[in-house]
């Protein structure tokens, strides 16, 4: 079981000198990323079905145990009624077979669900039964609605896990329950206490299952070991 530390993307250009050496070339921003940090959370899927040709680069940039996350493409996730109908089953098919260059390295694939998909176990019991086994999911649920433990229970006994998104600075006492954790956390910045409570609380549960925990890195500097891919660094060091 591991720990799989990174942020959401690496082409920052604000991360350089701070985070990439200043004499580094832009095409080898993804291998110096990846000496560093172990797992990084592309958001580019949820937008546009990516090239096989893309992730066979992303591949030869990193090392053997470095696992990449994919948002899984709007035309998924971004619905009311989650159940995968003809179409889209097809497009989910579709959407995997252009990953598969990634093999061992696809980590996980996140459903980032939109405010306006309320809670409804049918829908999501569907969806679950729907997904391939041999891909891990996780599910990050924007609507309070969601917030149940029974929901949480439903999305493990479904094989995948709900993603845990901490946006208060706070620590919880665990992580849902499920194959794999995945956490976002989206706080402005975690100080000290919390930091620390994170670096536990993750470490403890990589003892039993995988776990990815991806840090909010939008306007933060590079340098910061409180936010941003600063507290990625401090996270994922031993």
């Amino acid at each position: 079981m591991t720990l799989y530390v990174g942020t959401s993307g690496w082409a920052y250009a604000e991360w350089k000198p701070g985070f990439y050496p200043a004499n580094l070339p832009r095409k080898r921003w993804l291998e110096h990323y990846a000496v560093v940090l172990g797992a990084v959370e592309i958001n580019a899927t949820f937008y546009r079905m990516q090239e096989p040709s893309t992730f066979a680069k992303w591949i030869a940039a990193v090392p053997q145990e470095f696992h990449f996350s994919l948002k899984a493409h709007r035309v998924l996730s971004m619905r009311k009624d989650l159940a995968l109908n003809e179409d889209r089953r097809a497009f989910l098919g579709d959407f995997l077979a252009s990953a598969a260059p990634l093999g061992e390295r696809l980590g996980a694939v996140l459903f980032s669900l939109p405010m306006h998909t309320q809670r409804d176990d049918e829908s999501l019991g569907a969806l679950l039964e729907g997904l391939p086994g041999s891909t891990r999911f996780a599910f990050d649920f924007r609507s309070a609605t969601w917030d149940e433990s029974a929901v949480q229970d439903a999305v493990a006994e479904g094989g995948a896990t709900v993603c845990l998104s901490e946006r208060d600075g706070k620590v919880p006492a665990a992580l849902p329950p499920g194959p794999l954790a995945y956490v976002r956390l989206r706080a402005p910045r975690y100080d000290s206490g919390a930091r620390t409570g994170w670096k536990h609380l993750l470490t403890n549960e990589a003892a039993e299952r995988d776990v990815y925990a991806f840090v909010k890195h939008e306007g933060v500097a590079a340098g910061d070991p409180y936010a941003g891919v600063g507290l990625a660094q401090w996270l994922a060091d031993a």
